[in-house]
């Protein structure tokens, strides 16, 4: 049966947590007979997926917090350090320490059952550590994923190229996850739109769904530079960029450098503006590249080729665009398979499918990583991932 590591602090701290009766807990659920001495032990323990879940029920705990490395409090001080605009006295809601905590579980049981399997370090995680320019880190980046310079070109919609990028992170054994809700409770963007949990295995990026199309597909590639330079992060900047930390502005350097590079943008730029105003040769940057027209004039900006009053105008529009109900990338109705699908990094789904097949993971272990309740739900997310008939 499989396992998961779950350390015995973190367990004695959602015990302390927890106002339940531990001697009814054993009494009344034969299988959490062991509890005292998981309590006692000095050494991480090697838990079943139904115990987890028998005990995340009895203490009233969440799954993914039975599985965190550290006791939650712990964990939420380095988050908190790692935030793009940086407050360390911000509270962090539980809706996001409910994330954090699913994604760690899904992250450690890839990890382990990863390295069962033999696989080495991901070799994306810390690579350009000893790089200091936009356009090294870039190249890097491109060189390791095998991506193309022109690779945003020729979409017609602009999720198609967050789709695409997304699956070429997830071969380089990235971990790219996706979701507007945790359970039913629709996730903040204003607190989050994009976190990165460091592993040497299996980093895991996660995007907040609620977010613009645009929006998505950079903080998937800011995302992806911290995996490459090592880094983990809480993004919670806005659409309009504000942090002025040096790493930050290199990292979003390095973002555009991936989406177009320096000399493509300077040669295009200067041509169009022989007849185009700075706002419409972003707009046609925005439109054939995918990024936000913002973005474009930032980076103009950056090379000499547009100006504050430029940006100031866009970003006046871009405030009042953003006072408008956004609608939630998760549209209502439609196919709820494609939907839940569209929320897992297929490798993940592919490997709890692997662990299912051959024996090694119960169903309703593997269901619990899927989120998935049923044999006809788990069946229709396969078939979303066009993984069986």
């Amino acid at each position: 049966m499989a396992t998961i590591t779950v350390q015995p602090t973190t367990l004695r701290w959602a015990v302390e947590q927890s106002d339940a009766d531990l001697d009814e807990i054993v009494i009344s659920k034969p299988k959490l007979g062991q509890l005292p001495d998981w309590l006692n032990s000095n050494e991480p323990l090697k838990l079943s997926f139904s115990n987890l879940e028998a005990l995340s029920a009895s203490l009233h705990v969440p799954f993914g917090t039975l599985v965190l490395t550290e006791p939650p409090q712990s964990h939420d001080e380095a988050i908190v350090k790692y935030r793009t605009l940086g407050n360390d006295n911000a509270h962090i809601s539980q809706n996001l320490r409910d994330v954090l905590a699913s994604m760690h579980a899904k992250q450690n049981w890839a990890h382990d059952e990863l390295s069962n399997l033999g696989l080495g370090d991901n070799t994306l995680v810390g690579s350009a550590r000893q790089t200091k320019s936009p356009q090294e880190i870039a190249n890097l980046i491109k060189d390791q994923l095998s991506l193309k310079d022109d690779w945003p070109l020729g979409y017609d919609r602009r999720p198609a190229r967050f789709n695409f990028l997304r699956d070429i992170v997830a071969k380089a054994g990235v971990l790219v996850m996706n979701d507007t809700m945790i359970g039913r409770r629709r996730l903040n963007l204003s607190e989050f739109r994009a976190f990165t949990l460091l592993d040497d295995v299996v980093p895991l990026i996660f995007i907040n769904r609620n977010d613009s199309d645009s929006a998505m597909l950079f903080s998937l590639l800011h995302e992806l530079v911290h995996v490459a330079l090592g880094t983990e992060e809480l993004f919670n900047d806005s659409e309009i960029p504000q942090s002025s930390a040096d790493s930050e502005r290199l990292i979003n350097r390095t973002a555009m450098e991936l989406v177009v590079p320096e000399h493509v943008f300077l040669n295009e730029w200067k041509l169009m503006a022989r007849t185009h105003t700075a706002d419409d040769i972003a707009n046609r940057f925005s439109l054939k590249y995918g990024l936000s027209t913002i973005a474009f004039l930032i980076r103009a900006r950056q090379l000499g080729l547009a100006s504050e009053a430029d940006i100031e105008q866009e970003r006046n529009a871009m405030e009042q665009r953003l006072k408008s109900p956004r609608q939630s990338n998760d549209s209502k109705g439609g196919n709820q398979n494609l939907t839940n699908a569209s929320h897992f990094d297929s490798r993940f789904v592919g490997l709890v499918r692997q662990s299912i097949n051959s024996g090694t993971l119960p169903y309703t272990d593997g269901f619990a990583l899927l989120n998935v309740k049923s044999s006809r739900a788990y069946d229709g997310l396969l078939k979303a991932k066009k993984m069986m008939p």
